[in-house]
């Protein structure tokens, strides 16, 4: 190849030619776009996923559809009878229905309280402490996220037993009454928050670090004319990590609202807990496909799934749209 000199040395194009040189043949672009391998190994590398989006996501989702238009109170598909809307009728006039929509609101409460706390925990780790402290701190808050759901739920089930928990032995010898955290109405949704604010450290974790990356040299200037820890925080911390406070609250919630492992673990054998206080959206579905599948049947219950999905879908974009006030991505 012939170099091609310019005044001052070689030039630019020379460079490219000699860089394009050095590219595999079956690599180099081709005219009239990729070649017949690429195409392939292309459409390898898509099927894997895709294939697995298909059956396990996309089927569901549109069999849930589709026999939330039926009566379905067997296994046996070819028992369905249309129905139309009448399963989605049918939600409206239940009790429970409403008792597991109250329960969830209230569970969904653990979004905000956990993401305040956690971003104070947050912020608290960032400060110029100890390391070593620093380290056991998140290791101790990281490890609920390690052990898992069910088996934090079952700790503090044992914890909060109301004969010989840990803390009814504790009022005990402080000479105080017994709680019945799991077995009385109004202890036992506090309870289940209790346990969901213990088992998200990963957040505590996630925020630290947003807040790690946040831009010092503002802070140092801001500091320097004279603003407040209070302004710095508020004016220049949190519209830094505005995106990862935005991400956090839209997982939290999502999770939130198909919450059915905790509530289940501390209900008991009878499912439902004190006055039904363990009753939640995701349990609900579960309990009239596969407990009371004969009498209330896949229908309702695939109906409340697909109402759940709208509710959720309403949710991200209506806060979607609010995010775009306060969410800054600079």
């Amino acid at each position: 190849m012939a170099k091609i000199h310019i005044q001052g040395g070689v030039s630019d194009e020379f460079f490219e030619a000699a860089a394009y040189s050095l590219v595999p043949k079956h690599m180099k672009k081709r005219k009239g776009g990729i070649g017949k391998r690429e195409k392939i190994e292309g459409l390898l590398m898509v099927s894997v996923p895709l294939i697995g989006f298909i059956l396990f996501t996309a089927l569901p989702i549109l069999m849930t559809l589709w026999v939330s238009f039926y009566d379905l109170k067997s296994y046996d598909l070819s028992t369905m009878v249309w129905v139309g809307f009448g399963n989605y009728k049918k939600l409206f006039t239940m009790d429970l229905f409403w008792t597991a929509v109250v329960n969830t609101i209230y569970f969904s409460l653990c979004v905000p309280i956990n993401l305040i706390s956690q971003l104070f925990l947050a912020n608290l780790l960032t400060k110029a402490i100890n390391k070593t402290f620093s380290k056991i701190v998140r290791i101790i808050l990281y490890v609920p996220t390690i052990i898992g759901g069910v088996a934090i739920s079952l700790i503090f089930d044992w914890m909060l037993e109301p004969n010989y928990g840990v803390f009814n032995v504790i009022l005990s010898a402080m000479g105080l009454p017994k709680v019945g955290f799991t077995t009385t109405f109004g202890w036992f949704m506090p309870s289940v928050l209790l346990i969901k604010w213990w088992s998200a450290g990963m957040n505590i974790l996630v925020l630290q670090s947003a807040l790690a990356n946040v831009n010092v040299t503002l802070k140092e200037a801001a500091s320097i004319d004279g603003a407040s820890d209070r302004q710095i925080f508020f004016k220049i911390v949190i519209p830094q990590i505005s995106p990862m406070l935005y991400y956090t609250f839209i997982t939290e919630f999502i999770a939130a609202s198909q919450e059915m492992s905790t509530v289940q673990m501390l209900s008991g054998t009878s499912g439902i807990g004190p006055g039904n206080a363990a009753v939640t959206l995701s349990y609900l579905m579960y309990r009239m496909a596969y407990v009371y599948v004969f009498t209330e049947g896949f229908g309702v219950s695939s109906a409340l799934g697909i109402l759940l999905g709208i509710v959720i879908i309403i949710f991200y974009q209506v806060n979607d749209k609010i995010s775009k006030k306060w969410v800054s991505y600079d």
